[in-house]
């Protein structure tokens, strides 16, 4: 059998190994470690039965590995390296979710000409659940992209200052008409007819969606909401309440966890558990607080750093837009509505 020099071989942290045969020729320290009983000339381990030139996962010590067998002289070289056993790496999340929106594109087409095939009351009766299943997978894409996206090294956060007032007015107007539907009264109340913040306008739109579609969830039907906003100092302090009828008074700190009651797996109606994953980032970006306390159900504060008026205003540029023109109050507080509220789409 050959001999081999294993002086590099045995700085390689991963285990390792070299055998020709069936027979181990030498090995480092962490191949010894991780099969029992190697030694020079001892028969190679069973797990290993990977042809040259090929690879495979296999179980050794409890753990799992990859296995990358190569060539080497006259003899093959083994090389273990651990393989991920638990969550999902990035580029197999970024595959998913450009699969998802592949996948949705073409549903979206595909029922834009179901529906224009079919006679108008037909279409109504038949198209209103598919339409709203349709929202509830955008909104569920868009977050998990959304939150994938701050969670990584290459988002960039550029703020800039903008009238949370008017933005707070504009997405409570467009979500009162909407939740009429679901027999859920939202009004907004606030004496500020401008107030600026500093940030980026469409995460503070989806912040405050998040807000009212949880609560819509736990006022349920006839259910009431208040949206106001106020100035304390340097802050803008952003008030939902009415929420908390239907939430079966978990404990505050598991909701603000997102965790499913008790850590069980959500229910059908309980949400993904990403929606206050996806605050906590916006409001980290912010620089934001998130206060929740029982008060008229669920109240729920957010607290915002303000600027001033003389803050020099930028231009930035629109957003790729994935969800096919719907209204982002349509698709966030799609859980919240009924199937009559989704009878026809305008894409």
């Amino acid at each position: 059998m050959p001999r081999f020099d294993d002086t590099i071989l045995r700085a390689i942290t991963d285990p390792a190994l070299i055998a020709a045969q069936g027979r181990v020729l030498c090995f480092n320290d962490s191949a010894s470690a991780l099969f029992g009983g190697l030694g020079e000339g001892a028969p190679l381990p069973d797990a290993l039965s990977v042809p040259e030139g090929g690879a495979a996962l296999i179980v050794a010590g409890g753990s799992c590995w990859t296995c990358l067998v190569s060539p080497v002289r006259d003899a093959s070289l083994f090389l273990l390296r651990p393989a991920p056993t638990c969550g999902i790496s990035d580029a197999q999340l970024d595959g998913v979710v450009r699969r998802l929106r592949e996948q949705m594109a073409q549903l979206m087409l595909s029922m834009q000409l179901l529906e224009r095939s079919l006679p108008e009351q037909t279409a109504a009766d038949r198209l209103a659940g598919a339409n709203r299943a349709l929202c509830q997978m955008l909104r569920l894409t868009d977050r998990l992209d959304l939150l994938h996206e701050l969670s990584t090294a290459a988002f960039v956060y550029r703020p800039a200052p903008l009238d949370l007032a008017g933005l707070c007015r504009q997405t409570a107007d467009v979500s009162s008409s909407l939740l009429e539907g679901a027999q859920i009264d939202l009004t907004y109340e606030s004496p500020l007819s401008s107030l600026l913040v500093s940030g980026n306008a469409d995460l503070l739109q989806k912040l405050i969606l998040e807000l009212i579609a949880n609560a819509g969830r736990a006022a349920g039907r006839g259910g009431a909401l208040r949206l106001t906003l106020a100035r304390r100092g340097d802050r803008a302090l952003l008030t939902l309440s009415g929420g908390g009828a239907q939430d079966g008074g978990r404990p505050l700190a598991e909701v603000l966890s997102g965790s499913a009651p008790s850590g069980r797996i959500p229910l059908a109606g309980e949400g993904s558990g990403v929606g206050l994953a996806l605050v906590r980032h916006i409001l980290t970006l912010h620089g934001g607080t998130l206060v929740m306390e029982r008060q008229d159900g669920v109240s729920a504060t957010v607290s915002l750093p303000t600027v001033k008026s003389t803050a020099p205003a930028r231009v930035e540029s629109p957003c790729t837009d994935y969800s096919g023109g719907l209204p982002p109050e349509l698709t966030a507080l799609a859980d919240v509505l009924p199937p009559e509220s989704f009878t026809s789409l305008e894409l």
